[in-house]
Formats: C-alpha cells, structure tokens, sequence
C-alpha cells in the first residue's frame, strides 16, 4: 500500500513536470511563431523588436525588458527594445560596459541576482537616463555562428533573486530560436536597404544619360530620397566655400516646395565641414542647434530630429543631404542613418559628375557666344574691307545680330 501511494505520488510529481515541460514548450512555440508571423508579413525590423520584447514581457511578467543590438566595429550597443514598469523608451546608443564586453567574450548568460556596489563596479553597471537600478538581472546573448549579434535582458526593479530557473532556461531556449529569425530578418531589411540604395542610384544614372541639367538631377534624387524615407523634409545643398555661401538646390517640407536664397555657411554647417561626418540631433533640436546659431528656414518649422550626410569628394565636403521630421524625435532609425550615409557617398561622386557636366556646358556656351560675338567682329571687319558704305555696314550688323539673339526687334542707332 505504502509502495503504491509512493509510486502514484512520484508519478503524479513526473506528470506535474512534463505538463510544466509541455506549457513551457507551447510558450516558447508561441513566441517563435510570433517572430515568424512578422517575417511573413514582412513588417520592418523595429516592429519585429517590438512583437518579440512586448511577447516576452508578457510571457515573463517582466517589470523591464531590452532587446539591444551590438555594433563591434564602433564599439557601441544600440538599444531596439526598452520597456520599464508599462513605459516603453528607446535609450541612446552607448560605448560596450564591462558586462556588454564580459558578454560577447564568454558567450553565456550573466544572471545578477542582487545590485551590490561590488557587483556595480565589477560590471561597470549604469543606469539608463530616466530609469531605476535593478536589483535583479538575467541577460542571455543571442549568437550568429561564433558571434554574440545582441541580447535579451529580464530585469527587476524592486526584487532579488526575481527569476528562477526555469524562467531562465526558458528565455535561454527563445533566445537560441530567436537569434536566427532576427538575424533572416536583419538580412532581408539590409536587402531592401541595398535595392532601395541601388533605385536611387540608378535614377541618378538615369539622369545623367538623359543629360538632364543639374538642378533637374538634384530634383530627381531628392523626390526619389521622399519616397524612400517617407520623410516629412529633404534637403540637398553644395557649398560655395570661396564665398563661404550655401545654395539649397532642393528643399520640400510636408510636400510643399520651398527655394531659399543663397545664404552664409553657419556654425552649424561648418561643424558638418570640419568633421566630415554626419551629424544627428534625434531629441532637444532647438537646444542643440541654438548653441550653434541655426535659423529656420522662413516660412518652415523648427525640426524635431535632424539627419544631415556630407556629400564629400577627396577630402573636400561638397554639400549635403538632410533629413528631417517635425513632429518627432527619435524619427530616424539606425538603418536610415547607414542607408543615407551608403547613398550620400554615392550621390557625391554622381552629383559632383553632373555638376562638371553642368559646367563644361556652360563653358561650351561661353566659347559659342564668344565666337558669335567673333563672327559679328568678322562681318564688319568685311564690310569695311569691301569698302562698303556706311549704311551697308549698319544693315550687315543689324542683320547678323538678329540670327545671333533671334531677336524679334534689333535697333542701332547714333547719338
């Protein structure tokens, strides 16, 4: 009898574990089958991190959960999911901490299961701007191949030793499924980033086969540059650094066209020259910008993110093209940044190409006109040595003029 009741009580205690086992299963199938629905929606990458962090927020009852990216070759962490206590925020990106490096170098998960000032120090632990130091953390790293690509955090703000160990092996299992969907779908969003980059160079090409004059290529790379961003301004503008003038070439805010005047490099863009790399004010523009001496341009608003490329031949920064967005901050995503970059150091060369091009037929024009005015020179050079009377000489010029000017009305006349 005894034996019996031990024997049902042990297997009541397996059943109890392999029903564990099987709702643990279902949940992670639930949150890969997430990911994979968003793939085949073909939703951006952003809504990706957003449909996974928000699943394991609910999955785990999380008060905080970051999804964050590694940029190795920069050294930076960019953060693509942050959520603490129901407020969902999107940090600044920032220089790899001990525990990012500690992370990448072991490739296991780091449990912290109380924020000591040991522990602080040893990691190098910060918080995020605005947010509260965990007292429990669980991040487990997401591997491509042998490379650690990003991580997912569980934190606590007001427990200890928050997660056991089956939520933990849990989020290991997501973690090891989830790293190949998100990494298919970095792929997929590079791939329409390389073709949507390869559209704007072709139209550019387009152009200059079709030899349009400079200013209709600038429009034509800028209204194509709309469509891609869906952005609310685009800019693009050459500087005249002999002059120390920019010229705004293209301009469109909210789908209005605007054609401002030439007008003095600022601070500003003297920075963009100086530095030669793209500048991104993505929150507090008007702060920013005033410690520059910016001024909008008249009739436009004042920006809340600003995206601006150099548009660099040699070493020279020829111009620019910028992005911007009234209404919001944060509007342009690290993707936006690269693609705007990869297609500023292509549309430099072509721009530069079509603005020679420009040139070479406003010299051909000049050496056509002086040889009008030579032959005008000529015809009466020939008038005289044919001895020809005054008047003769007069209808020979007049006449010539008019082919010249195809004027409709042509008077020489003597005080």
């Amino acid at each position: 009898m005894v034996k019996d009741a031990l024997r049902i009580a042990e297997l009541e205690k397996l059943l109890a574990e392999r029903t564990a086992e099987l709702i643990q299963q279902g949940e992670e199938l639930s949150v890969i089958n997430s990911v994979q629905e968003a793939l085949v929606k073909e939703m951006d990458m952003q809504a990706i991190y957003d449909l996974v962090g928000n699943k394991i927020q609910e999955l785990f009852d999380a008060q905080a959960v970051i999804i964050a990216t590694f940029d190795h070759e920069a050294g930076f962490e960019h953060f693509n999911y942050h959520i603490e206590k129901g407020v969902l925020s999107i940090p600044d990106s920032r220089p790899f901490d001990k525990l990012r490096q500690h992370l990448i170098q072991t490739r296991q998960k780091i449990i912290i299961n109380e924020s000591t000032d040991e522990i602080r120090a040893k990691f190098g632990l910060k918080v995020i701007p605005g947010t509260e130091m965990p007292k429990s953390m669980v991040f487990v790293p997401l591997i491509v191949g042998d490379k650690v690509t990003s991580y997912v955090s569980l934190q606590n703000v007001d427990k200890e030793n928050a997660f056991s160990e089956s939520e933990i092996r849990l989020l290991e299992t997501l973690a090891n499924s989830m790293s190949t969907a998100l990494e298919n779908a970095r792929l997929l969003k590079e791939t329409e980033q390389r073709t949507a980059e390869l559209a704007v160079i072709n139209s550019v090409q387009e152009g200059l086969a079709k030899e349009l004059d400079i200013q209709a290529i600038y429009d034509l790379v800028g209204n194509r540059i709309r469509e891609l961003f869906d952005a609310q301004v685009v800019g693009i503008a050459t500087f005249d650094h002999e002059k120390g003038y920019e010229t705004i070439h293209f301009f469109f805010e909210k789908g209005e066209r605007y054609f401002p005047i030439p007008r003095p490099i600022d601070t500003f863009r003297k920075h963009l020259i100086s530095s030669k790399n793209r500048l991104l004010i993505d929150k507090n523009v008007p702060d920013v910008v005033a410690t520059f001496g910016v001024k909008v341009i008249p009739g436009t608003a004042m920006p809340k993110s600003i995206l601006m490329v150099p548009l660099i031949i040699g070493e020279k920064v020829t111009g620019y093209v910028s992005l911007q967005n009234i209404d919001r901050e944060n509007a342009f995503s690290d993707g936006d940044v690269r693609l705007l970059e990869t297609l500023g150091n292509t549309m430099a060369v072509a721009l530069e190409n079509a603005r020679l091009f420009d040139e070479t037929n406003r010299l051909l024009k000049e050496t056509e006109q002086q040889k009008a005015e030579l032959g005008v020179i000529n015809s009466v050079q020939g008038g005289l040595a044919k001895e020809l009377d005054m008047q003769a000489i007069y209808d020979l010029v007049g006449d010539r003029i008019r082919e010249l000017f195809n004027a409709q009305v042509v008077v020489i006349a003597t005080f």
